[in-house]
């Protein structure tokens, strides 16, 4: 049987209460949205996240603020800081060229 928001109970994966409007942090690719639908289905509760229109087990879930979905969503639209920029180089990409020497 299923059952859809108003009388589903719900809590993440720390037991903190998820209801429709809550924000919360997928773990397993840190994505983040406003829950818009609580579900359950064969004993499994879903909720259905706004910025990606998908579903997710609950179970998988962590309560946030809005305030990671603003930072997520800046990120993701290209405004990244030095340390991110940092935190994105690997050593293939960096190259020492303090040992190089001209002709002369």
């Amino acid at each position: 049987m299923d059952e859809v928001s108003d009388s589903v109970q719900a809590q993440d994966l720390n037991g903190t209460p998820i209801t429709i409007g809550s924000y919360v942090l997928y773990l397993n690719t840190g994505t983040a949205g406003q829950v818009t639908e609580l579900k359950q289905e064969e004993g499994t509760i879903w909720a259905l996240m706004d910025t990606t229109g998908l579903y997710y087990n609950v179970q998988a879930l962590v309560i946030t603020d809005a305030s990671a979905i603003k930072v997520k969503q800046e990120h993701e639209t290209g405004k990244a800081d030095i340390d991110d920029l940092a935190r994105e180089q690997t050593p293939e990409r960096i190259v020492d060229i303090g040992q190089v020497t001209g002709g002369g």
